[in-house]
């Protein structure tokens, strides 16, 4: 050190800090705070600092790790704990967040709000039987809003547990306590659509709209409920006086389907347009060489010696039903749900959840897994299984994204079947931009990058196919609505059952159906879908290039 130079103290060091914040020198910031706490591993403002510099920076990671350096050294300041939570979205973020509330709660037994967060984290955790006496916990210590909560159980009780009736008896449990409470009232809608009720599903989106006619989910899932010949329909009309003021997606979507079988194709595409714009934003940015390379990390991982070295020796034969979305995969698995043989398990996140919680680096971590954590997972996902569905059943577990998990699959069941729904690309392509998606699925608001997705996703299945082609069962979705007792016959040879009449009959079950074809599904064979995207193909040539 020169003798012009000045040591600078931790208030200089946070006075620059703020200087170059305020004046947009963020990267310049973030270093000064960092060497704050090089000085002062505790410094709260410096921690503080960090979190608006890194939101400013657009560096998530950074904001979550000075929260959670935060909320060790403030363990019982609530606050804190909460904006931590709120941050949280990988498994170990969540981890970390439960054992701060069970530390907070040891200390603070008595804080209904420090209940219901852990019960929060709990379910997004995939621990429901830990988070519902959470839950029940924060009601009976005086939480507020405890109809909110109650539809978090109900929720949890749904989505998780599998258990419906149950889920409906919570949902007037929250009605009991506000009877103007629309959310509760539109699960119930959700319940009666699921479950094919289409008269009771109406009836509760009706309702929400009674008691609040801005409430746009209701208004969305109503139309969609409907089917529609004349845009004169008032409920058109409707839609239509709400989207001239909404971006809500929801509402775009439902609108542009409904002038779809109105016939009326330009004005139902610009509403699809707008939905998908608007969502777009909700979504992060498809990056076609990002997706090739870890499509090509999935097929160099799981080749034919890592799977010959890696398979087990379960005689467990679970169905897994998988192909892209919009394909045909809930009709197939509905078909096959009223055969005697099998119990419909829906869309089961097993598999993502267990690479995203155990196999951070998937497919890049293939190595690293062991004969023991294979044993592990196979025991845990028939555990699972037998807790909600049963003993003693054939399960279909059918989530369309299991093609990308597909050697871990037959690693962990051997005898497992595949069956692969496969439709014209061009069909997928328009019923997936016609369908609102979650943020897994990046590709699904535009035209171009659904078709890059598929292309990538039909290459996968050559790959899987190489290594066990005779456990795969392709599914052609034309072909299962113009000959579907030929193609069921086929099907079910492979699966090694008979043939059932009531295949013929799935329209008429009373199950439960938690996807976006939960209408179609209520119908007979239907050839109508096959060439939907027609209409549109001067309008998106896209389509057909």
């Amino acid at each position: 050190m020169t003798s012009g130079e000045r040591v600078l103290t931790l208030n200089d060091i946070l006075q620059g800090a703020l200087q170059a914040y305020n004046t947009g020198q963020f990267e310049k910031s973030r270093q000064l705070l960092e060497s704050g706490l090089a000085l002062d591993e505790q410094c709260q403002p410096c921690l503080w600092g960090l979190i608006k510099v890194c939101d400013a920076l657009q560096d998530e990671q950074g904001s979550v790790n000075s929260l959670h350096k935060l909320a060790t050294l403030l363990p019982d300041d609530i606050s804190v704990l909460e904006a931590f939570t709120a941050r949280c979205q990988t498994p170990k973020q969540l981890d970390l967040a439960i054992d701060l509330y069970a530390g907070y709660l040891h200390r603070r037994p008595d804080s209904a709000d420090g209940h219901y967060n852990y019960a929060y984290l709990l379910a997004r955790a995939g621990k429901p039987s830990s988070a519902i006496p959470a839950y029940e916990r924060a009601i009976a210590l005086g939480a507020e809003r405890p109809e909110e909560i109650v539809l978090n159980i109900s929720t949890v009780y749904s989505q998780q547990l599998r258990d419906d009736a149950e889920a409906d008896l919570q949902l007037h449990r929250a009605i009991a306590l506000n009877s103007r409470y629309v959310p509760a009232f539109f699960n119930l809608g959700c319940l009666a659509e699921q479950q094919g009720d289409r008269d009771g599903a109406c009836a509760y989106f009706s309702h929400c709209l009674e008691l609040d006619s801005s409430y746009l989910p209701a208004l969305a899932r109503l139309a969609d409920a409907r089917q529609f010949e004349d845009e004169t329909d008032p409920l058109i009309v409707r839609l239509k006086a709400q989207a001239a003021k909404s971006d809500d997606p929801d509402l775009h979507f439902a609108l542009g389907r409904a002038l779809e079988q109105c016939g009326k194709f330009g004005a139902s595409l610009a509403h699809f347009d707008k939905a998908n714009s608007s969502d777009r934003l909700n979504h992060r940015k498809y990056v076609p060489t990002a997706i090739e390379a870890e499509f090509d990390a999935i097929k160099k991982n799981f080749d034919d010696e890592w799977f010959k070295q890696n398979r087990l020796s379960d005689s467990a034969s679970p169905v897994f039903i998988c192909g892209m979305f919009r394909s045909g995969s809930t009709l197939v698995e509905q078909i096959l749900a009223a055969h005697s043989a099998f119990t419909p398990a829906g869309e089961r996140e097993f598999f993502s959840r267990l690479v995203e919680t155990e196999l951070p680096s998937y497919p890049r971590d293939s190595e690293q897994i062991t004969k023991s954590a294979l044993q592990s997972w196979a025991a845990r996902y028939q555990e699972e299984s037998d807790r909600i569905f049963g003993r003693n059943t054939r399960l279909t577990d059918k989530r369309p994204d299991n093609f990308l998990y597909l050697g871990l699959i037959k690693a962990l069941f051997p005898a497992a079947k595949i069956i692969v729904t496969h439709r014209a690309w061009h069909d997928i392509a328009w019923s997936i931009y016609s369908t609102r998606f979650g943020q897994a699925q990046h590709y699904a608001t535009d035209i171009r990058t659904i078709r890059h997705y598929i292309n990538l996703q039909t290459d996968l299945m050559t790959h899987w196919r190489s290594l066990f082609g005779q456990d795969i069962f392709t599914v052609e979705y034309e072909s299962l609505v113009t000959a579907p007792r030929q193609t069921l016959t086929s099907l079910l040879n492979f699966l090694g059952e008979p043939w059932e009449e009531d295949c013929l009959r799935f329209n008429t079950l009373k199950n439960t159906v938690k996807t976006e074809s939960v209408w179609q599904v209520r119908q007979p064979l239907y050839t109508s879908s096959v060439g939907r995207s027609a209409p549109f193909a001067e309008l998106r040539p896209e389509l057909f290039d």
